[in-house]
């Protein structure tokens, strides 16, 4: 379908290929941090189960009977990236001691001379430093380049399709007060005095692309900048010199002596949110079991938001297709933006805050996206750097979705307070680097990117009606699971549902 007409000209005219993202919408002020207390576990009763799929006929446009395969008959799936983390945190010096195996299938159909990696914790100043790096059990010496938050390997022989590469690296992390990173937008690594954060923490492969070569772009003011390839996760941690803690993480833990086993497969990446002072709710949902990670000032909205994350969970696994993780946590935040990974999303200090006691609450509306980050950034990929309308253009329509299915007496107030109030304006395919103020062009960023392209995804519906639209997005999420998709492949499949040219008003979001 790629190589049809119509959509060489969609991306010739809307220039597609780069977009931006953002996270929540208003400023709120800091908070005096709270001290830390032990309190005992405890659980939460959550909502009722959830109203069916909408189903509401639609227009004049051909579905699809059925989706489609994700993959070809006779096709072997490609082994996934697999990851050994051992790490052992010392808690109260904020060091953290990591042996990392990774073992590497060849990622593309020609000889590689080099292995890239990048390393998040890099971009912090005397945070990560290097013991030593093994290529195939062979100790690498000094023969590498770490330069921002690329770290690269040569190879003594041509590694082959086919081929298998096994990495070892040792190494230290000395964690950042939260948010120390000068010159760029905020990021849950790091501590306060509630929470260490254990995000994007170890050295990671990028996608590779025949083209292009290793996908690694350089951290950004705001937005995200990398881009997962799913992964297979076997993760060891090990705290010592701290007090009684709780552990939030990607998966559950399986205690063994000292050490907390996790075993993570196909996913984007593995988190830990660590602290003295959770209190935690939890409730299992079809399956699924769900937490929440609250300061125990904050039960009340903390209710609230993990209320929310099951009440999304399942209306998103009815969607948009079955949840494909074990667990799901929601963690409250030490820091005033959401943020979201694998199994795990963050949720602004300042919306528990501002937590008014009722759905129309950017706790509620927050938590919502989050939530569908699981689909769109978990299950299926995008480049967030220069794609970011793929994640939270679809993230933030589907808070939309959560608000008509579960609160429709509050629609209403979704557009006007989540959308409208801030006229957005701009074209949603621009990457997080076409903005170079933090400022006025974060709202511009947040305006395009999700709020636009939340209007662009409720005019598509508007023409497909909702059940074809719910079989696109269906298809859309199962043809793509487990990879990394463009904006071509979004129109490429959205082609086989209607004519694109007939959309007279799809320029107007893509198009300057």
């Amino acid at each position: 379908m790629k190589s049809q007409t119509f959509l060489k000209e969609i991306i010739f005219l809307f220039g597609l290929f780069a977009l931006v993202l953002i996270l929540s919408t208003a400023c709120v002020p800091e908070k005096t941090p709270i001290s830390p207390t032990n309190s005992p576990t405890i659980e939460i009763v959550t909502p009722t189960e959830m109203p069916p799929a909408p189903t509401e006929e639609g227009g004049q446009i051909q579905a699809s009977p059925t989706p489609k395969e994700t993959e070809p008959p006779g096709v072997t799936p490609r082994e996934n990236i697999q990851y050994h983390i051992t790490a052992q945190l010392d808690f109260i010096h904020k060091q953290v001691f990591v042996e990392e195996t990774i073992r590497l299938p060849h990622p593309g159909q020609g000889q590689l001379m080099e292995i890239m990696l990048v390393v998040p914790p890099n971009a912090w100043l005397n945070v990560f430093s290097i013991q030593s790096i093994k290529v195939q059990g062979i100790p690498l010496g000094s023969d590498y380049s770490l330069e921002g938050v690329r770290l690269t390997i040569p190879l003594e022989q041509p590694w082959l399709p086919g081929e298998i590469q096994d990495l070892s690296i040792q190494y230290k992390l000395i964690l950042p007060i939260l948010n120390a990173r000068e010159g760029y937008g905020p990021s849950p690594f790091g501590y306060t005095t509630l929470q260490t954060n254990l995000v994007d923490w170890y050295p990671m492969i990028p996608p590779y692309q025949e083209d292009e070569g290793w996908v690694a772009h350089n951290p950004w003011i705001f937005g995200e900048y990398l881009v997962y390839p799913v992964a297979d996760f076997q993760v060891s941690l090990e705290i010592l010199n701290g007090p009684d803690l709780v552990v939030a993480a990607s998966a559950e833990a399986q205690q063994d002596g000292t050490q907390l086993i996790y075993t993570l497969e196909e996913g984007r990446n593995f988190v830990f949110s660590i602290s003295p002072d959770y209190q935690v709710l939890k409730r299992e949902v079809n399956g699924t079991k769900v937490y929440g990670y609250v300061f125990t000032p904050y039960l009340i909205p903390g209710q609230a938001a993990f209320n929310t994350t099951i009440e999304a969970l399942s209306l998103y696994s009815e969607l948009f297709g079955p949840y494909k993780q074990s667990s799901l946590s929601m963690v409250q935040a030490d820091f005033n933006h959401g943020m979201e990974y694998e199994g795990l999303y963050f949720q602004s200090r300042g919306f528990f805050d501002t937590y008014n006691g009722s759905e129309q609450s950017y706790l509620v509306t927050i938590a919502a996206h989050e939530t569908a980050h699981q689909w769109w950034y978990g299950q299926v990929a995008n480049d967030q750097a220069l794609e970011p309308w793929l994640d939270e253009a679809l993230c933030t329509f589907s808070e939309l979705l959560y608000y008509e299915n579960l609160y429709p007496d509050s629609v209403d107030w979704w557009w006007t307070t989540r959308v409208n109030y801030y006229k957005p304006s701009g074209v949603i395919n621009r990457s997080i680097y076409d903005y170079s103020e933090y400022t006025d062009q974060y709202l511009a960023y947040r305006n395009a990117t999700y709020l636009q392209g939340a209007k662009f995804l409720d005019a598509l519906r508007k023409v497909m009606g909702d059940e074809i639209f719910f079989v696109f997005l269906r298809e859309y999420a199962g043809e793509y699971k487990n990879q990394i998709t463009t904006g071509e492949d979004f129109f490429s499949l959205l082609n086989s549902y209607l004519d694109l040219n007939s959309l007279v008003w799809l320029p107007s979001y893509f198009q300057e």
